[in-house]
């Protein structure tokens, strides 16, 4: 089962939040305009970065691993309407602005504009959304003896949402998202657009306030794109069913959160100019975002799922992760946010590669004021490959500072 052509309702779809990353105040506008909240936000960061290019230590004889000093500004403004019954619009903007201490040549802006809608239609939750977003980073996926750049690509993204509370015991969700990716400048000529579509739909019977379970299913397609550095090289095409049984908690003996475990039935097509043939595969598939109440300034968060995702040149990989988490609040304007520790394996089908990656990292926030945040922040990644100068790590150290208004 496929769906070859869905952009025309991709664009059709009305509006979705990529909004601010951070939390703002409205602030409304003097009437006659009260009906609209106008907010504005922007934030400055000094980081440390031990290796700009995600690049092994010695890259078939000649060293592309080098560190750097990186300063982002990011202001961004966003306005919200709801001058109509039972409906929100919102509109949302921010720039990303990247200037390199050392090598100047890899400075760059980045855009990010959203909008998003959302309507209360009696027993129907209704919401529907576009974003475009500019992005500026390397992967695991995109390792090569000879990357000498940070790869830049454009994302779209349209999405719908139906939430249906049929009683007091049952309700269902259906959704849409269609997301396109395209690589840009003459590093991502050596890359592989594509597009992916989603649609989920799931049914839950309310067992209490505190405690949901349904059943779900979820079908994915991505298609990518021959590279234009290789036009005669097509992209493989896969498409996924899964099916699951979910549990939502809204507090359960201190836990909050998702889950859900199924079967995933993953397939991907022939490429007749290798003469590889057709894969199917059928494995356990899962999902888990829970956080632990401690105590009352203490949490634990748990988080994990395997789950199937397209490389940068196309490479189908199928990700399995589990990790653990911390959110210390010391005070209401102090707090603590820490990735004790995240684990990936990621296995790419087809070829003879599985990788191995850790993250952790830490993150002190003080906020002085509403409208004042200060953070520093280390994060530590380490990917471990089979694959030739696909073994790497990354050292980074971060303080910010962020207004909002």
């Amino acid at each position: 089962m496929k769906f070859h052509s869905l952009t025309a309702f991709a664009t059709g779809v009305l509006l979705a939040s990529a909004g601010l990353s951070s939390s703002v105040l409205a602030a409304p506008l003097p009437a006659p305009a009260n009906d609209f909240d106008f907010t504005a936000s922007g934030s400055a960061m000094a980081s440390y970065n031990s290796n700009v290019l995600s690049a092994s230590d010695n890259n078939g004889g000649v060293k592309r691993k080098f560190d750097d000093y990186i300063f982002t500004f990011t202001p961004g403004v966003g306005l919200k309407y709801g001058g109509f019954a039972d409906t929100t619009l919102a509109v949302n903007y921010s720039e990303t602005i990247y200037r390199y201490y050392v090598r100047p040549s890899l400075n760059e802006e980045l855009s990010n504009v959203g909008f998003s809608a959302s309507r209360k239609q009696g027993e129907f939750d209704l919401s529907a959304g576009f974003s475009y977003s500019q992005n500026y980073n390397n992967t695991p996926s995109s390792t090569s003896p000879t990357l000498s750049s940070i790869i830049r690509d454009d994302v779209i993204d349209a999405n719908a949402h139906a939430h249906w509370n049929f009683s007091e015991k049952f309700n269902f969700d259906a959704g849409f998202d269609y997301t396109k990716t395209d690589y840009l400048y003459s590093v991502g000529r050596t890359y592989q657009d594509s597009e992916t579509y989603s649609l989920p739909v799931s049914g839950y019977y309310v067992y209490s306030q505190e405690l949901s379970v349904g059943a779900g299913y979820t079908y994915s397609q991505t298609n990518p794109k021959p590279a234009a550095a290789s036009p005669g090289t097509p992209g493989r095409s896969r498409y996924n069913n899964t099916l699951s049984l979910n549990t939502q908690l809204t507090k359960w003996n201190k836990l909050s959160g998702t889950a859900n475990v199924g079967v995933t039935q993953n397939h991907i097509d022939a490429d007749s100019s290798s003469g590889q043939s057709a894969l199917d595969s059928t494995n356990l598939s899962y999902g888990v975002n829970l956080k632990y109440d401690y105590s009352e300034p203490l949490g634990f968060t748990f988080n994990g799922s395997r789950s199937y995702s397209t490389g940068t040149e196309g490479q189908n990989i199928q990700a399995t992760s589990a990790g653990i988490g911390a959110v210390y609040n010391y005070s209401t304007n102090i707090s603590a946010t820490a990735n004790l520790l995240t684990y990936t394996y990621s296995q790419y089908f087809q070829q003879n590669r599985h990788d191995d990656n850790y993250t952790s990292g830490i993150t002190l926030t003080w906020k002085p004021y509403t409208f004042l945040s200060l953070s520093a922040g280390y994060s530590y990644f380490m990917n471990s490959s089979d694959a030739a100068s696909s073994t790497y790590n990354i050292n980074v150290v971060t303080a910010s500072v962020t207004v909002n208004y």
